[in-house]
């Protein structure tokens, strides 16, 4: 009997998963008496320090030495090594963060719109996922949190949080520097440098990053490069020690990404091309990243910017408290040539702007049987922009010229969607630990939020693409707020024996504010001036996280979540002229219904002696909706989640070896595989991606007494196609359906030098 190949994979991940325990403790009295432990990794997910392993969460933590050895060079990155995770790069950008956690996040990058899964930058949220896909540069751990967790956060994360954690300066002085050069002509540098300005008084460190490759296609108009990568960022780190209790900490960072627009396929001909040019319409392409965009503006600029100041105060004892004051800012221009082709048929440019003031003082109090962190956080937060669109409709599809005549008279159409969403959000939030007896943990937490929203919309036409003259058409105009007031709450229970075993259960309330659509046309769609509503997801989690010995970790955890009020973005056609035919597409944001995902995850790290070690995760995840709703009616049936494969797994294999008296060898291979995913609220079926598989593999080189190390990382090896995200407009009436894709096969050389 033949088996199909996803199949066997999907297979021997599930064997694996579930049986390297049993294996592994067999196998723990055999193993190499000099092997090394795994390394403990401390984690500050609950706001205090605790072990990986005895935390009483879904929690997946990256330090620095797996960083390295997985060549993990960006957040999207870390997808293949965290359970149930999907992140990637926007739409049509190169630095704008996509992440969904347990199938919740949000794929609509629009100002105004709430992250799904909330990304910090040590204890700051980055309120905007533009400039949020940050590449590794002097981090000293990256915490992915599944799950509702607003009684631990400033900022009310339901989905789950992703912690960039940096490294802190330290008094004695250190470097690390490395280049880095690869296909398509990849020339990176970073370096990182701390230490004391005033010894045992005034720490510093600073983080300096500068990332360039050519691009993957080309647009075969111009010869310009598509999907490169032209990025610099930094940050600065002051640490003042005022005294034995008190701490100052100042962080400055910046990012400018001036990387090309993002490389596309077209997947269908467009038949609107002859009625511009009188032949015949493209075909589809067979190259992933080659565009023919004839749009004459062609940008992808970000810029982003921020300041934290970190009070700490430590009695030495039970109690510490912690201000974070932070400010943000940036500014992205972009563009997309939707039919990726040379006529004017669909083609958008915006610029987006966003500002956060935020303020978090917090407490902290570690007793011997009780464990507790309660806080406030204020979030001021505006963002806004405009969004100019293009659109070319033949007459000859109107009823307005013979449909014989090609090339035919184009009726040109402009219009621009501007606005600004201002954010005001208070939250009190608390989560404590009591130790009930030697075995049993009672947590309790609970959030308050009172989140006010105000929107400002303006969408018009224009008589041209200057976009200056207004044409007397307002779509939507009109100004609006509301207040959204909630309370979360969360449960746990766990259960340790002893040291090498925790057993949990928890009960924890997620919570994500409402807003307003900027791309409204109430004049087409009246409704569309509301607000839409809060979304919230209740999740119920069960999880064991054995330590079978000091070579074996493993962990499991089964979660249900009820998913409410689901916030969706939709393009959606619309008739300006009732005559039957759609002429223009809307961006509409909508509650879509309630659904509910249930899934399995598991993680595993097995140090089978000192020269091997095999790690890795799977899950598997089923969501159904139990109501959609679409013009009253309810096709839930029809319907399924976006971004959610039903299983996936990754296995890492390291291999460590000295090489006579030269030096240290350590060779790592990775494999991810993801089943087939619908990456677009419309299911489209063109842009479904099937299943498919990634292979990975780095060589690192540790020279005895020596300060460098030298590194081949390859990505992609066997030059997978697969495609991330896409549009499909064929129902908003426009043939036109467009697909992302990820990196393919690449392979760079890294030569570091650490004092």
């Amino acid at each position: 009997m033949n088996i199909p190949t996803p199949l066997t994979k999907l297979s021997l991940s599930i064997a694996l998963s579930c049986s390297v325990a049993a294996v592994a403790q067999e196998s723990a009295t055999d193993a190499d008496p000099q092997a090394k432990a795994i390394e403990r990794i401390t984690v500050t997910a609950r706001k205090r320090a605790e072990g990986l392993q005895d935390i009483p969460l879904a929690v997946s933590a990256l330090d620095e030495a797996a960083i390295a050895r997985n060549a993990i060079n960006t957040l999207a990155d870390i997808q293949a090594q965290v359970p149930a995770l999907t992140i990637y790069a926007a739409r049509g950008t190169s630095s704008t963060a996509t992440a969904y956690i347990r199938g919740v996040g949000q794929s609509d990058p629009l100002f105004g719109v709430e992250p799904g899964v909330g990304i910090y930058l040590d204890d700051v949220y980055l309120a905007r996922p533009q400039a949020a896909l940050l590449d590794m540069l002097d981090v000293a751990r990256v915490e992915v949190l599944r799950g509702p967790q607003g009684t631990l956060y400033g900022r009310n994360t339901i989905g789950g949080a992703i912690k960039y954690i940096t490294r802190k300066p330290t008094d004695e002085f250190s470097f690390k520097g490395d280049i880095a050069v690869g296909s398509y002509d990849q020339l990176d540098g970073r370096l990182a440098a701390s230490g004391a300005i005033v010894d045992n008084k005034l720490l510093a460190s600073v983080a300096l990053g500068n990332f360039d490759r050519d691009g993957f296609g080309e647009n075969r108009l111009t010869g310009e490069d598509v999907s490169d990568k032209t990025l610099f960022t930094g940050r600065v780190n002051l640490l003042w020690l005022v005294n034995d209790n008190l701490t100052a900490s100042l962080m400055l960072d910046q990012t400018r990404d001036r990387s090309n627009v993002r490389g596309a396929q077209r997947m269908v001909p467009n038949i609107l091309e002859p009625f511009f040019s009188g032949m015949p319409p493209l075909a589809i392409s067979t190259d992933r990243y080659d565009v023919d965009n004839g749009f004459d503006i062609q940008v992808n600029d970000t810029d982003s910017q921020g300041a934290a100041l970190t009070l700490t105060w430590d009695n030495g004892g039970d109690w510490q408290i912690k201000s974070v004051t932070a400010w943000r800012d940036g500014d992205t221009k972009g563009a997309i040539d939707f039919d990726v082709g040379p006529q004017p048929i669909a083609d958008v440019d915006a610029d987006y702007f966003d500002e956060q003031l935020s303020q978090e003082l917090q407490v902290n109090y570690s007793g011997d049987n009780l464990q507790a962190v309660f806080g406030v956080y204020w979030l001021d937060a505006e963002a806004g922009g405009e969004v100019r669109n293009r659109f070319g409709i033949p007459l000859a599809l109107l009823g307005l010229a013979p449909p014989t005549l090609i090339p035919g008279p184009i009726l040109f159409q402009y219009g621009a969607s501007g606005g600004q969403v201002d954010t005001d959000a208070i939250a009190l939030y608390g989560d404590a630990s009591w130790q009930l007896d030697q075995r049993w943990r009672l947590n309790l937490g609970l959030r308050a939020n009172r989140e006010k929203k105000t929107a400002t919309v303006l969408n018009q036409g224009f008589t041209d693409d200057s976009f200056s003259v207004p044409n007397g058409m307002l779509t939507a105009n009109f100004n609006n707020e509301e207040t959204w007031h909630n309370v979360s709450p969360r449960i746990s229970l766990d259960y340790q024996p002893n040291q090498d075993l925790l057993v949990y259960g928890s009960i924890a309330k997620g919570f994500k504010s409402g807003g307003f659509n900027i791309r409204a046309n109430t004049v087409e769609v009246p409704s569309s001036a509301n607000p839409y509503q809060p979304e919230s997801v209740l999740t119920y989690e069960l999880g064991v996280k054995p330590s079978l010995s000091d070579q074996f970790q493993f962990s499991a955890a089964y979660f249900y979540s009820d998913y409410e009020d689901i916030q969706l973005s939709i393009f959606t056609g619309i008739d300006t002229d009732n005559d039957g035919t759609n002429d223009q597409f809307f961006g509409d944001f909508t509650n879509a219904g309630e659904g509910r995902i249930q899934g399995l995850e598991f993680e595993y790290q097995w140090l089978i002696n000192r020269q091997l070690r095999i790690s890795g995760n799977a899950a598997y995840m089923d969501a159904e909706y139990s109501e959609f709703l679409s013009g009253g009616q309810n096709i839930a049936d029809s319907q399924e989640f976006t971004n959610i494969p039903r299983w996936s797994f990754a296995v890492n294999g390291q291999w460590q070896t000295v090489l006579s008296d030269w030096g240290e060898l350590t060779a790592t291979v990775n494999y991810s595989w993801r089943d087939q995913v619908q990456p677009v609220t419309n299911l489209s079926d063109i842009l479904l991606q099937p299943a498919y598989g990634v292979w990975n593999a780095s060589l690192i080189i540790t020279p005895n007494n020596s300060a460098w190390t030298i590194a081949i990382e390859g990505k992609n090896l066997a030059d997978k196609e697969y495609r991330t995200t896409g549009y499909d407009l064929r129902d908003a009436g426009f043939p036109i359906v467009t697909g992302y894709y990820g990196d393919p096969r690449t392979v760079t050389f890294r030569l570091t030098y650490q004092y």
